[in-house]
C-alpha cells in the first residue's frame, strides 16, 4: 500500500519537476498555444484505481491501463512502470499528454481527460473505452463471437483517419511511431480510439524526414528505421499496414509478416513477393466471411493489397501518405459486388495448397514453406 503513504513532499517533488517537463513540452508541441489541463491529486488517482489494484487492470504492456471511477464517471487511467537502467524506456510521458490535448477532439483519438503529476511519472486519465484494447473476439452471453468484417474494416479506416489528422492538422507533421492493435481502444458502440503518443516526433518545417533512433524495434517498426533512425511519414504507414495484417489474420499475421522478413529480407525480394502474399490468404481468419456478402470479399482482397502496399511488399509502387490510405479505406466501402478484378491475387479457391498449417510457426519466426 505505498502508495496511500506517500509523503507531501515527495508528491510536491514529483508535481514541480512533471509540471516544469510538462509545460516545456507544451509549449514546443503546440508552439504556445496549448489548451489548459485538467489536474488530479494522487489521492484521487489512489482511490480510482484501489490504490492500482490488479483486479482493476484492463491492458499492460509498456504501461499499464486501469479501469476507474473519478466523480462518479468512469476513466481509464494510465501509469507508467518506470525505466530499467540498462534500458531505459523511449516513451515520453509529457509528449503523450501534450499530443493527447492537441488530437483530443478528434473521435478516433482516445480523449484526455487530465493527468495527475504527483508520481515519478505523470499519470494519464482518459475517457472510459467500454469495451477496451482491440481484440479479434466480442463478447457476447455465450462467450465470444469473431469480430466481424464489416466492423474491422471500419477499425481500420477510423484509425487511419485520426493518424492522417496527426500528420497533416498542425504545422508541423507529427509522427505517431506507436500504431499497433494493443494502442487501439474501443467504446462501447465499436468506435475505435488511438490511445499512445508517447513515440510521437514532430519533423521540422521544411523537412521530410529527422533522425532519432530511440524506439525498441518490434514487428511494427518500419525494418529501413532500423540502424538509420531515419523518421518520416512512411513509418506509420508501415506500422499502420502492419495492424491492418492484424485485423485480417490476428496474431497469424504478424507471425506472417516475420517470418517473411526472417526469409527473403527485406526489402522485400521482386522475386518472391507475390508468391509470398499469395500465401497470407491461408492467414486471413476465415470466419470473416461468416455471413459476410460477396463484396466483403472484394473489399477483403482490396484491403490485403492496400496493407502490402503500406509495408511497401512491392517493389515500384508509389510512396503512400496516411491520407492516401484514409481516402482508400473510405473508398473500400463502396465497392461494389462487380468489382472482381485483382491486379495481384488469384482467386482464393485457385491458391497453392499449404504444406504446413500457418499455426505450427506462431512463436517461431520461421519461414512457411509451401507445395505448388
Amino acid at each position: 500500500m505505498m502508495g496511500l503513504f506517500k509523503t507531501e513532499s515527495e508528491k510536491s517533488k514529483h508535481s514541480d519537476k512533471n509540471g516544469s517537463l510538462l509545460l516545456e513540452e507544451l509549449i514546443t508541441s503546440s508552439n504556445g498555444k496549448y489548451n489548459p489541463i485538467r489536474m488530479f491529486s494522487s489521492d484521487q488517482i489512489i482511490k480510482a484505481t484501489n490504490n492500482f489494484d490488479a483486479d482493476r487492470i484492463i491492458a499492460k504492456d509498456r504501461f499499464t491501463w486501469y479501469k476507474g471511477t473519478i466523480e462518479e464517471r468512469k476513466v481509464l487511467i494510465k501509469k507508467w512502470e518506470g525505466d530499467n537502467v540498462f534500458f531505459p524506456s523511449p516513451d515520453n510521458a509529457y509528449r503523450d499528454i501534450a499530443v493527447l490535448s492537441m488530437m483530443s477532439s478528434h473521435k478516433n483519438v482516445l480523449k484526455l481527460v487530465g493527468c495527475c503529476l504527483e508520481f515519478y511519472k505523470p499519470v494519464v486519465v482518459c475517457e472510459y473505452a467500454e469495451k477496451g484494447p482491440l481484440t479479434l473476439q466480442l463478447e457476447d452471453k455465450d462467450g465470444g463471437v469473431p469480430l466481424p468484417w464489416t466492423a474491422r474494416l471500419t477499425i481500420a479506416k477510423e484509425i487511419a483517419n485520426a493518424v492522417a489528422y496527426l500528420h497533416s492538422a498542425f504545422p508541423r507533421v507529427i509522427i505517431n511511431r506507436d500504431i499497433s492493435p494493443q494502442n487501439i481502444f474501443l467504446d462501447e458502440n465499436g468506435t475505435a480510439k488511438l490511445s499512445s503518443f508517447c513515440l510521437s516526433i514532430p519533423i521540422p518545417e521544411g523537412k521530410s524526414s529527422v533522425i532519432d533512433d530511440k524506439v525498441v524495434h518490434g514487428i511494427s517498426t518500419d525494418p529501413e528505421y532500423n540502424g538509420t533512425g531515419i523518421v518520416s511519414e512512411k513509418f506509420d504507414v508501415y506500422s499502420f499496414g502492419v495492424t491492418m495484417l492484424f485485423l485480417l489474420g490476428g496474431e497469424f499475421g504478424l507471425v506472417w509478416l516475420s517470418a517473411i522478413i526472417g526469409q527473403i529480407g527485406f526489402p522485400f525480394a521482386p522475386a518472391y513477393a507475390e508468391e509470398m502474399a499469395d500465401q497470407f490468404m491461408y492467414v486471413i481468419d476465415s470466419s470473416i466471411f461468416n455471413g459476410e456478402s460477396e463484396v466483403s470479399c472484394v473489399q477483403v482482397e482490396a484491403f490485403f493489397e492496400l496493407a502490402m502496399r503500406c509495408i511497401r511488399f512491392w517493389p515500384g509502387h508509389d510512396m503512400l501518405t496516411m491520407v492516401d490510405v484514409a481516402k482508400e479505406l473510405k473508398g473500400m466501402e463502396n465497392l461494389s459486388s462487380t468489382s472482381t478484378d485483382s491486379k495481384h491475387h488469384q482467386p482464393l479457391s485457385e491458391l497453392p495448397k499449404p504444406l504446413i498449417d500457418t499455426k505450427t510457426v506462431l512463436g517461431k519466426g520461421k519461414g512457411i514453406l509451401y507445395e505448388n
